[in-house]
């Protein structure tokens, strides 16, 4: 490839005279730069070439990079915690960590970050973990180069699959995350992190990774042995909020069974917070989710409150699940995640598909002119009535009823959430065709306020 008309997108394709990649077909103004991040088009170690942003976090960017000796797309990870440090001004790359006790746990931090680098290495023949390639301090900082995975997080594809997917779809997917669990915890680590987000399913195999072992840590044998606190509402366990709570492969397993419950519900487990206070988390087939009693049990009580009642290993929760009677007359479990990654694929390439509000408004004026029609979306004579009229067709329609029907008893404001997203897609939409006048939140809230009421 030629490296000056490299494609900073995607790394794997080149620009013509127009900026046009002939891969991606993405131009360089489509690439977001703050001065936060690395210089476009910079150096690492003279043979990591840097690109855009992949995700940034409190304590990390992520970089899609280019390996000019292997000749191949790279993924690298820069130590940056915005709280404690800043970039040098100008084009220069180099971190400088704030000054007093920032500076301190910068570095203590930045330590930690590279023994990151090293547990991941110890799994680099795992197949649901990213390899390691390489890791360095460069810039006043540390970096960490390992297998670019061109894919979708687990939560990107909940949020295009209607929220939700089915037991047996979330199961084929959690399935090489338990296994790779399995050889962490043998070799006495936790990786205290596990949720959609963390999870990553590429575009070009299929294949399920775990990511981000920025918090793993060794086994807290130790009840007294103080360790950091982390918490991810929905998906962290009592432990994890005490500096000495015993963690352990228990941990991981409250986590791995909170993902497993968003996957199938469509709505994070109640947080632990709240359930310590002596709200019950809803079991999924009070939400009418059709799972087996079996496997509905396994997930539950890997969600137990207290750290003994719940499975104390990998293997316990797999057999629950994977050899229980329950699975092995699944009548969708031989059958690949694919198509779920599949719709995922579609809807990225052909875009969101006309909302059915639209297709309801098609099909009146379709009727209205004896099936010959004239307009290919409802047409308004204001912002104001397009959201008023959609919202009040969408709550007439099957799936805001079924949600009606399934959500109302257990969580009121379910329904208000419903119509204000409903609302809101009508105002990006209703934008596609002309620019609105008024501030869409503003308008959106009186609306909801004036003509629907607080419910």
């Amino acid at each position: 490839m030629d490296i000056s008309k490299i494609c900073f997108n995607c790394m794997k394709g080149e620009v013509d005279e127009a900026g046009v990649c002939s891969h991606c077909g993405k131009q360089f103004s489509d690439i977001k730069l703050s001065e936060s991040y690395l210089p476009i088009g910079s150096f690492l170690r003279d043979k990591y070439l840097i690109g855009r942003v992949l995700g940034e976090g409190g304590f990390g960017i992520t970089y899609i990079g280019y390996d000019i000796n292997l000749d191949t797309q790279v993924a690298v990870k820069e130590f940056f915690p915005r709280n404690y440090a800043s970039r040098e001004r100008g084009d220069g790359a180099q971190v400088i960590p704030n000054e007093g006790e920032a500076e301190e746990f910068f570095f203590k931090q930045r330590d930690r970050f590279l023994g990151e680098a090293k547990r991941l290495a110890k799994f680099r023949n795992t197949p649901a973990i990213v390899s390691v390639l390489d890791f360095f301090k460069d810039n006043g900082t540390a970096y960490l180069v390992m297998n670019y995975v061109d894919g979708m997080t687990l939560r990107n594809l909940l949020e295009f699959s209607d929220g939700r997917i089915t037991v047996e779809e979330a199961l084929k997917i959690i399935e090489p995350v338990m296994l790779a669990l399995k050889e962490i915890h043998a070799e006495g680590f936790i990786h205290r992190d596990i949720s959609p987000d963390n999870i990553m399913i590429s575009n070009l195999s299929n294949r399920v990774y775990l990511i981000d072992f920025g918090t793993a840590r060794e086994n807290s044998i130790n009840e007294d042995k103080t360790v950091s606190v982390f918490k991810k509402s929905g998906y962290t366990p009592p432990e994890q909020l005490r500096t000495k709570g015993k963690q352990g492969p228990w941990t991981d397993i409250y986590a791995l069974c909170g993902t497993i419950y968003r996957c199938i519900v469509g709505v994070k487990p109640l947080d632990v917070t709240d359930r310590l206070f002596g709200e019950e988390l809803v079991k999924p087939s009070q939400y009418g989710i059709p799972i087996s009693p079996q496997i509905e049990a396994a997930i539950m009580k890997g969600m137990e409150i207290h750290n003994e009642d719940r499975f104390q290993t990998i293997d316990e929760l797999y057999n629950a699940i994977y050899n229980s009677e329950a699975w092995a007359n699944a009548s969708d479990k031989d059958q690949e995640y694919t198509k779920v990654v599949e719709a995922v694929r579609n809807y990225k390439l052909r875009g969101n598909p006309r909302p059915k509000v639209e297709v309801m408004y098609k099909k009146m004026a379709e009727d209205r002119n004896n099936g010959v029609s004239q307009v290919s979306a409802p047409v308004y004579e204001n912002e104001q009535e397009a959201i008023l009229k959609s919202v009040e067709a969408y709550k007439k329609s099957p799936e805001y009823m079924a949600a009606y029907d399934k959500f109302v008893k257990e969580d009121p404001d379910y329904l208000r959430q419903l119509e204000l997203l409903k609302a809101r897609e009508v105002v990006k939409n209703f934008k596609a065709g002309r620019q609105l006048d008024a501030s869409d939140n503003k308008m959106i809230d009186d609306l909801m306020k004036n003509e629907w009421g607080k419910k």
